[in-house]
């Protein structure tokens, strides 16, 4: 009797400590779902559910990891040593989040669209991690940095990427040689920012084209003059603009 009493008594308490990590499973579940609304009202695939999901997922995974040398440990006894290391589950879910967050990133074209919501997947799966590890206040506190970077510099990133436009520039030479810099120093006067370019190599001779950006009216006539001026005498066969 006295024993059936002793058990019963432990499986109060093993119920009672269940308490905190059910607590951390919702909060989780909280935390990783305000973010995932945010994502859904922009229309992303990777929504509410997916990040409420990966944040309560992670969350019970971190749990697990911290119970496990309890676990083991109470099956041990006498000279026997446990070596237990509750983080390297957490870190391969790191690593496996990297694959979940890769499918949400789509190619279009020249442009890559998704990064935002895979950094978010990642970001949900380290506050997942943080809560089951019982880090509440850092869990909350990024939770709140995350959703001001998504949401509020969004906004302040998208009127500044409004006002920005884009073009492309080719400018084929006749003799081989590199010209980046000069190209650079001769587009900065006219208000030209250079964000990215490629070299073709050919028979004929090589290819310098470049994406630009301009904010403010430029004229494109004196640019073009401008280059031809200083180039042409490099071997400058055409000027695009694309």
């Amino acid at each position: 009797m006295l024993g059936a009493a002793t058990d019963s008594l432990g499986s109060l308490d093993i119920a009672y400590a269940d308490y905190v990590p059910l607590a951390r499973i919702l909060l989780a579940a909280a935390l990783g779902g305000t973010i995932g609304w945010e994502r859904e009202r922009h229309g992303r695939a990777a929504g509410l559910r997916t990040h409420l999901l990966l944040c309560v997922g992670c969350a019970l995974i971190m749990l697990v990891s911290l119970r496990l040398p309890d676990l083991f440990t109470s099956h041990y006894t006498g000279n026997r040593v446990l070596r237990a290391d509750p983080g390297r589950i957490a870190a391969q879910v790191i690593t496996g989040v990297g694959f979940l967050g890769a499918g949400a990133i789509i190619v279009l074209g020249q442009k890559i669209r998704g990064l935002t919501t895979a950094a978010c997947i990642w970001v949900t799966a380290a506050i997942g991690l943080a809560v089951g590890s019982g880090y509440i206040l850092v869990a909350v506190f990024t939770t709140a940095v995350a959703l001001f970077a998504v949401h509020v510099l969004g906004r302040w990133e998208r009127r500044m990427a409004a006002k920005d436009q884009h073009v492309r520039l080719a400018l084929s030479f006749l003799r081989p040689g590199m010209r980046l810099d000069e190209i650079r120093t001769l587009l900065k006067p006219h208000a030209f920012d250079l964000l990215d370019y490629t070299v073709d190599w050919d028979k004929e001779g090589v290819t310098y084209n470049a994406q630009l950006r301009y904010r403010n009216a430029v004229d494109f006539e004196a640019a073009t003059a401008d280059l031809v001026k200083n180039l042409e005498p490099q071997g400058l066969s055409k000027v695009q603009w694309l």
